[in-house]
């Protein structure tokens, strides 16, 4: 196994942890005082306003800001500002019937104010991660006091995962609606149920209540720090929850000596692969571009994280549970054993370099983590076996290919493959890209998705991306914690840590 941890990372454990250990006397074991610590490797800020929502700030986002919808601890969409709802037998229309519910200055919400704030956030978001999922609404309207109706330009089956996002979630002049409100910001924040002050109609005069004299004790209080700190906080009892773990930072869990009961992994989709950012060379042409995918042996590069005995590789981009029927996007070489594959890139190898000279090493832009680079290292040692090299690089640096590591959203296949159109990457193919169109405004949803398979399929061949396995996305918690369950969403709500619903 190859294996890579940078130096001093247990020592650098435990002076955190003793430092920690000085400071204060560990988290309570009250259910009500939850401590939670996000994993961010970069921005530790916890700001959610805003539409590049980093987890941190969209999980606090998520806990004062509901949307019409939300999700549950285990990812099921449930009811928010929206009480119920229907969808037409044409799924082009979803109609909303509202809670009765107050902004947290103690106005009451209206079908109008959320429909003018739904068209207005739809707007900010169009240059945010979901900006090609909401190109599919039409039109938000107001119907009547309690009813709002989104139309669509097409039929989207998971459009409510799509409107459960921490993004949707809506500020009214700087309110939320719950379910919990902002106590404290900045390094550390902190939140509590849900204070709503007195309406024009109630009393204003009436003594307000201090945050520590408030009859409900329930308080969640979250930081966001590295993996490091994260870890050694929890090791040391400082905090109940780790959020956000990624792969590069696995190798810290296992420094850390965290209990295998402990850690949990979330059964996520997503894209987890390397995308060609620069195609010059060698690397220009679609089949060089395939010796690479070739050249990868994926299941010892998953053995290299023991801790994840789960992962799986992936050769395609859709997942297997959204495949069509009769089409087959799996590369054309994927029954071959490994040792025919490597055979064959050596080959190839071989010609291209007897003809037009040395290829140049593949630059490989990761993260700068422990865990990343035991990735490299395995993705080296297999283009050195078949003739060639590669060289790491930090994200941000001149690269030829990136990771791309994103979770999704909701399941749709047209969330893998607009994230690999020419909009969102130098190197591409617009013949799939016009499919991808097309397919988005099929209202037939068989049809729609037959051309959403033959865009992978243009797109498999392409070998733009490299698909490597699904996503990892870990957490860690005691057994038994309350609110608390691992989903396919990788999304875990602070408010049920509490037990307060969202609505």
């Amino acid at each position: 196994m190859i294996q890579k941890i940078r130096p001093g990372f247990k020592a650098l454990l435990t002076t955190v942890a003793s430092s920690l250990c000085l400071a204060s006397c560990g988290t309570s074991k009250d259910q009500n005082q939850v401590h939670v610590t996000v994993i961010e490797d970069s921005n530790p800020v916890i700001k959610p306003v805003g539409i590049d929502l980093n987890y941190a700030s969209a999980t606090a986002r998520a806990a004062i800001a509901k949307g019409l919808v939300g999700f549950d601890e285990e990812g099921r969409v449930v009811p928010a500002l929206a009480a119920r709802w229907i969808v037409t037998d044409d799924g082009l229309s979803y109609i909303f019937r509202l809670n009765e519910a107050k902004w947290d200055d103690g106005r009451q919400i209206t079908a109008d104010r959320i429909a003018r704030l739904l068209r207005q956030r739809v707007r900010e978001l169009r240059a945010s991660r979901l900006g090609p999922d909401l190109e599919a609404i039409e039109e938000i309207v107001s119907m009547t006091g309690q009813v709002i109706e989104i139309q669509l330009k097409s039929p989207r089956p998971n459009f409510l995962q799509l409107m459960a996002q921490p993004e949707m979630g809506l500020f009214r002049a700087g309110n939320g609606a719950g379910p919990m409100s902002e106590l404290e910001s900045g390094k550390i924040y902190k939140l509590g149920p849900f204070n709503q002050a007195p309406s024009e109609n109630e009393d204003r005069d009436k003594e307000p209540q201090d945050e520590e004299n408030t009859s409900d004790p329930r308080r969640i209080t979250m930081r966001s720090e590295r993996a490091a700190m994260a870890l050694a906080r929890y090791t040391s009892g400082h905090t109940d929850l780790v959020l956000n773990g990624h792969f590069h930072h696995l190798p810290l869990v296992d420094e850390a000596g965290i209990s295998s009961n402990d850690l949990r992994l979330d059964p996520v989709a997503g894209l987890f692969g390397l995308q060609f950012v620069r195609a010059n060379g060698f690397w220009s042409l679609p089949q060089n571009r395939a010796i690479l995918s070739m050249a990868i042996d994926r299941p010892a590069l998953l053995t290299s994280f023991p801790k994840v005995t789960a992962w799986q590789s992936r050769l395609k981009i859709i997942p297997d549970a959204l495949n069509v029927s009769g089409v087959n996007a799996r590369p054309n070489w994927a029954d071959t054993t490994m040792t025919e594959r490597q055979l064959y890139a050596q080959e190839h190898v071989r010609r291209w370099e007897a003809l037009e000279g040395q290829i140049a090493p593949l630059t490989i832009a990761l993260p700068d983590a422990a865990g990343a680079d035991i990735l490299f290292l395995r993705i080296q040692s297999d283009l050195r076996r078949v003739g060639m090299d590669a060289r790491q690089v930090a994200l941000g640096e001149d690269a030829d290919v990136r990771l791309i590591d994103q979770i999704a959203p909701y399941d749709s296949a047209q969330w893998f493959l607009s994230r690999l159109t020419c909009a969102q990457n130098p190197v591409c193919l617009s013949e799939a890209d016009e499919i991808i169109a097309q397919a988005n405004t099929e209202v037939n949803l068989q049809t729609k998705a037959r051309l959403f398979a033959e865009a992978e399929v243009l797109l498999v061949q392409h070998y733009s991306f490299i698909p490597l396995a699904v996503p990892v996305r870990w957490s860690i918690i005691k057994p038994g914690a309350r609110g608390f369950a691992v989903n396919q969403r990788g999304w875990h709500p602070l408010n049920l840590l509490i037990g307060i619903p969202i609505s």
